[in-house]
């Protein structure tokens, strides 16, 4: 009997306490489930939200709004007065920052109520919108999911498919201030559909830096050792062919299901030099041309040598820009740091210096069910 009064009276607490507090109804309430943040033609601040709409009677599932203020928090002053209920931040899912704001040295100070307010959500997405955030905000197709959804679902599949990033709130802020990195996150743009178009590289002052394309990404994910399922690559092999072909019978797509990558770092004659190995499992998914042009070694042979040359130049892409997106930085931090803490203040332009060379080893697994 003890055990049954116990209980009960400890399910009659937890009700009494939960009841207790102030605690606005749903229908009183705004939740924004999506934020945006542009320039407009003259350098003026615009911030957008996305709402959704409870009311039965309203012919659209969610309100978009538009404001022009100084500073996210006073925006909420204006979007209040818009708006028929209390905004609350809590929900946010996605953060949209235009391209116009990034090419801006030190923007990343905008977001500072974001990580002061405990409300707002650290897994909020944070997206590059490459064109005007108002395009995004405002379009609504019928066809999809409400955007919101539509875009986190976006960015999660093409996270889980080592073709973007999370690109978190919190991620962002480890990234911003990490001397040994620069940050990263997914971009997207808008035509007839809102599509992903790879990874924004930003400098160690937030600026933007490179666009990297969805293949580019996934080998900048690879050299991270970031990858997530199986990755899933489209390349030529062979000599290119006249470009009046249609049919591309110079290419095939490979699945990696192994992908591993070591990098060693060392210092001699002032300058760092890293190691990067590429080691990965495939399976043939599609070749456009006979086996007998290309036995297995040799189709493995031109493999290595095509991934290899795309980690090169992205690798000269990094470089050029006084970039990190790998974090080879954090090997130099840990294993030469005397000479790190020489340079980490101007850590890209100590990479750009350095020597990188990079190796790929490809096993081929399997050639696919069906041999030609």
């Amino acid at each position: 009997m003890k055990r049954w009064y116990y209980a009960i009276l400890l399910i009659f607490l937890i009700v009494l306490l939960s009841s207790c507090g102030k605690k606005a109804p749903l229908e009183d309430l705004t939740l924004a489930l999506i934020l945006g943040i542009d320039l407009d033609e003259e350098n003026n601040l615009v911030f957008y939200e996305i709402n959704p709409v409870f009311s039965e009677g309203a012919k659209k599932g969610v309100e978009s709004y538009e404001v022009k203020a100084r500073t996210i928090r006073d925006s909420r002053r204006l979007f209040d007065a818009l708006t028929t209920g209390e905004v609350t931040a809590g929900k946010i899912q996605v953060l949209l920052v235009g391209k116009r704001v990034l090419q801006h040295e030190n923007w990343f100070p905008i977001l500072d109520t974001v990580y002061r307010n405990p409300t707002f959500s650290m897994s909020t997405r944070v997206v590059t919108v490459d064109g005007p955030v108002s395009e995004v905000i405002f379009h609504h197709p019928t066809e999809k999911p409400q955007l919101s959804l539509h875009l986190k679902a976006l960015i999660d599949k093409n996270y889980d498919r080592t073709r973007a990033v999370k690109g978190t709130l919190q991620e962002l802020h480890r990234e911003i201030y990490e001397k040994a990195m620069t940050p990263f996150i997914s971009e997207v743009k808008i035509g007839k559909n809102i599509e992903l178009t790879g990874i924004s590289l930003l400098d160690d002052k937030g600026k933007y830096a490179q666009f990297l394309n969805v293949p580019e990404s996934t080998l900048l994910l690879m050299l991270q050792n970031k990858k997530r399922r199986e990755i899933t690559l489209t390349i030529p092999v062979l000599q290119k062919e006249d470009e009046k072909n249609i049919f591309h019978k110079n290419v095939i797509s490979f699945a990696a299901g192994r992908v591993k990558t070591k990098i060693k770092s060392g210092y001699k004659q002032n300058k760092f030099h890293f190691d990067i190995k590429v080691k990965m499992t495939i399976n043939i998914v599609e070749r456009l041309f006979p086996e007998e042009k290309l036995n297995k070694e040799q189709l493995a042979k031109e493999v290595e040598k095509e991934i290899k040359k795309q980690i090169d130049d992205l690798m000269k892409k990094i470089q050029k820009k006084n970039i990190d997106p790998i974090g080879l930085g954090l090997y130099a931090r840990a294993y030469h740091y005397s000479q790190y803490k020489k340079v980490e203040n101007n850590w890209g332009k100590a990479l750009a210096e350095s020597d990188v060379n990079v190796s790929v080893k490809i096993d081929i697994n399997s050639n696919g069910a069906v041999e030609q």
